[in-house]
């Protein structure tokens, strides 16, 4: 473990009226991980005992709806250029409560004009809306020389002009017919040149007055709206179009008016908006840090957090000069190869100094402490080209502290297992082609990352593909012979992999013997597990011990074949030095078989100290089934990985195929060259993206399963630094006063009985374990 990724474990004293300055000061530092309670409320119940909580989350709520108002996705404020720290918009408060505050008035006062800007927006539509309506409508009336001179003449008759949706004329045509109901009326259906609104029909009714409330029922049934005569848009000789035009003109200059200011709204404040948003988030992440304070008196709290080692003395430094001697600082360096609890760093130089400080930082030592290594976080540190193969090893899980990262070393073997799954040359640049691509365009994604993947994939591939003396399906690069490659592989001798399909005993042996490799390197992964953590005597009894039974196995297999008499006979070695007797190679399995029932056993008797817990018939239950477990597993496993010549054969058959189907193509000329590379282009493109995704789902199968299965447990919490946003905003929190000297020697007076007795009881415990007489 290198010093970077070594982290220590800081336990802060601190009083209440502190708190919030402490976690800005950690949040500047940006590489802190705070420490969570094991005592974690959610839902309801945090809501009920932190009605602050609720108050967060109207605020988050409020803020939303704003965005959702104004069509702003957050993925616009990354977009937005940085701004220099003068023109960030500062909050300055006391404290969190009234950073909420002021947070809630601005939310509100954009919330409340844009609710303005919304409902003068609806009116002035409404207003168009009607105008259009009567302009569409007088259109159609003055094809009837309407004035104010012809609504005079009609006495014992009603003039009414209405308008309804285009669907309900046919209902209207028959309510409206003479027999059913005495009147006169027209559509406007029969002035297509007449201005008229797209959905709906204008029409006119004259009827007998004593008629009205048959009209009305009528009229309902169609969902018909009265359109006004108002003499204003009337003169003596016609209507008076001028006014009505006038009359939209000055709406939509009103409504583009508004809409304008709305949207100017939206983007002239889009900083503020994004500052504003980061002060949201900010406010829940200290909400989160301010929960994870332990309170041990009124007005006292203790904050843990992890952070790297080399930075320990750096901020213990920064937080003893803001605070002199308001904080008490506990530090404790955390080892990764062997167990830690709290309680071992409770060391102070003498009793004068405990009974010295405002409070203590001891452990309870009737609290039953768990080893530190399991909640501290991991910092995966890999160089620049092996880190986009963290993105597999997080799918799996994140290494915990104390184990090793399998990122490395999976960065060399996975894509050398695809390649051999995928072996061809010109399938191998195409998927380096492309993930170069990927890499520069989606180079800040999680997609640039596995972009980087599909490249080291492809050099797999093409490594594979010489090794085959493939090329799209070809067995000659440009012209040029592709030649057979030999490579000497201890066991096997001498193997060639040109051609697979004629090839087949061998590639079979090579896919194999690759297996049981890297599952050899996952046992071996684990013993190196167990050495560092102090464990040597598991790692020589169980790693070693299944790294020897595969290995006698295979060699077994590889040698001797499946034949139970050679297993079982005596055998001889030749020596320059004569013969030399050799006891029957079916030992090579049953020696590693038998020790790894037995040693276990035997390492209690030894008084190992973490095998003294467990009972000899425990150990040799637990040898016994690991044995079986392991004989049974490696079967499958090493079977697992005959996937590697499967796939392999399958690659070759379907560059075949495509081969014979662009054959199928008769014809002479450029169109039938044309389409006879279109052809292969189209089959090389299928296979890629089809095999391409099955061969990589199988190369991280044979990874997760028969890989990290062996040492990798994945169940480690990857270091989230506790950090508050300042991109377009800077919170500082003001100090209204400072406790002087009096006030803290009467504070100090009014403590709770509960704190003095924490103290007494810290004091006693001390005194007791390290001053004894």
């Amino acid at each position: 473990m290198t010093k970077k990724t070594q982290m220590s474990l800081l336990k802060i004293g601190i009083n209440n009226y502190y708190k919030d300055r402490l976690l800005n000061i950690l949040s500047s530092i940006n590489n802190v991980h705070i420490k969570t309670k094991e005592k974690v409320l959610s839902g309801k119940k945090i809501e009920e005992k932190d009605p602050f909580f609720g108050v967060i989350k109207n605020l988050r709520q409020g803020l939303d709806s704003l965005f959702n108002k104004l069509n702003i996705n957050e993925n616009e404020f990354q977009e937005l250029k940085k701004i220099e720290s003068d023109e960030k918009i500062e909050f300055v408060v006391k404290d969190i409560p009234e950073l909420v505050n002021k947070s809630l008035e601005e939310i509100n006062f954009y919330t409340n004009r844009i609710n303005e800007l919304d409902r003068y927006v609806a009116n002035a539509k409404i207003e168009l809306e009607n105008m259009q309506i009567i302009k569409s409508s007088y259109t159609f009336l003055e094809q009837f020389n309407l004035t104010r001179e012809s609504l005079s003449e009609f006495k014992n008759l009603n003039f009414r002009v209405f308008i309804t949706f285009k669907k309900n004329i046919e209902n209207f045509k028959t309510l409206f017919a003479f027999d059913a109901f005495p009147n006169v009326h027209q559509t406007d259906e029969l002035f297509p040149n007449v201005y008229k609104l797209e959905d709906r029909n204008t029409f006119y009714v004259i009827y007998p007055k004593d008629l009205e409330e048959n009209l009305r029922e009528r009229i309902n049934l169609i969902h018909a709206e009265e359109v006004p005569i108002l003499k204003k848009y009337l003169t003596p000789d016609t209507i008076n179009f001028t006014r009505i035009n006038n009359e939209i003109d000055m709406i939509n200059t009103t409504l583009s008016k508004y809409e304008k200011e709305r949207a100017q709204l939206r983007d002239s404040n889009l900083h503020k908006f994004a500052a504003i948003n980061e002060v949201v988030q900010n406010i829940e992440e200290y909400h989160w840090a301010e929960q994870q304070f332990e309170k041990i008196s009124p007005d006292r709290l203790i904050l843990k957090f992890f952070l790297p080692s080399w930075k320990k003395k750096e901020v213990e430094q920064l937080l003893l000069k803001t605070f002199k001697n308001k904080i008490i600082i506990n530090i404790l360096d955390i080892p990764r190869f062997h167990e830690i609890k709290e309680i071992d760093r409770i060391e102070p130089k003498s009793l004068e100094e405990v009974k010295k400080t405002e409070y203590s930082l001891a452990v309870n030592e009737d609290v039953k402490q768990e080893d530190l290594r399991s909640n501290t976080p991991t910092i995966m540190k890999n160089s620049w080209f092996i880190r986009p193969f963290e993105l597999i090893t997080k799918m799996y899980g994140i290494p915990s502290y104390s184990e090793i990262d399998p990122t490395p070393f999976i960065a060399f073997t996975f894509p050398f297992i695809f390649g051999l799954m995928f072996g061809d040359i010109g399938h191998g640049f195409c998927l380096i082609i492309a993930g170069i691509f990927g890499g520069i365009i989606f180079r800040k994604k999680n997609v640039g990352k596995f972009s980087w993947i599909i490249l080291y994939c492809g050099i797999g591939a093409a490594l594979g593909g010489l090794f085959y003396g493939e090329f799209f399906g070809y067995e000659e690069f440009f012209g040029i012979p592709l030649q057979p490659i030999i490579i000497p592989i201890p066991l096997l001798g001498p193997v060639n992999l040109y051609n697979p399909i004629e090839n087949i005993q061998s590639v079979f042996k090579f896919a194999l013997f690759i297996g049981v490799v890297h599952i050899n390197l996952g046992w071996f992964l684990e013993l190196i597990n167990y050495i560092r953590q102090s464990k040597k005597y598991l790692a020589f009894s169980n790693s070693f011990m299944k790294i020897c039974l595969l290995t006698g196995g295979t060699y077994l297999i590889f040698e001797y074949g499946i034949n139970l008499t050679t297993w079982l006979s005596p055998t001889t070695f030749f020596s320059p030095y004569g013969p030399i007797p050799l006891p029957p190679p079916i030992l090579l399995v049953i020696v590693p078989g038998i020790l790894l029932i037995i040693l276990k056993p035997l390492g209690k008797l030894f008084r190992v100290s973490y095998l003294k817990r467990e009972s000899y018939g425990a150990l040799m239950g637990e040898g016994t089934l690991d044995t079986f477990e392991t004989a049974l597993s490696v079967l499958s496993n090493v079977a697992s990985y005959i996937r590697l010549l499967a796939l392999a054969l399958a690659h070759i058959a379907l560059m075949i195929s495509i081969q014979a189907l662009s054959g199928l193509i008769q014809g002479e000329g450029v169109l039938f060259e044309i389409l006879t590379f279109l052809g292969l282009i189209l089959g090389n493109v299928i296979v890629i993206l089809l095999e391409g995704i099955l061969v990589f789902i199988n190369t991280i199968r044979l990874h997760f399963y028969e890989f990290f299965f062996k040492f990798y447990k994945g169940t480690g919490t990857e270091f989230f630094p506790f950090y508050l946003d300042n991109n377009y905003s800077a919170i500082t929190f003001r100090v209204d006063f400072e406790k002087d000297l009096i006030s803290e020697e009467i504070e100090k007076e009014f403590e709770t009985k509960k704190a003095k007795e924490e103290v007494d009881k810290a004091i006693s415990y001390i005194k007791s374990k390290y001053f004894k007489s």
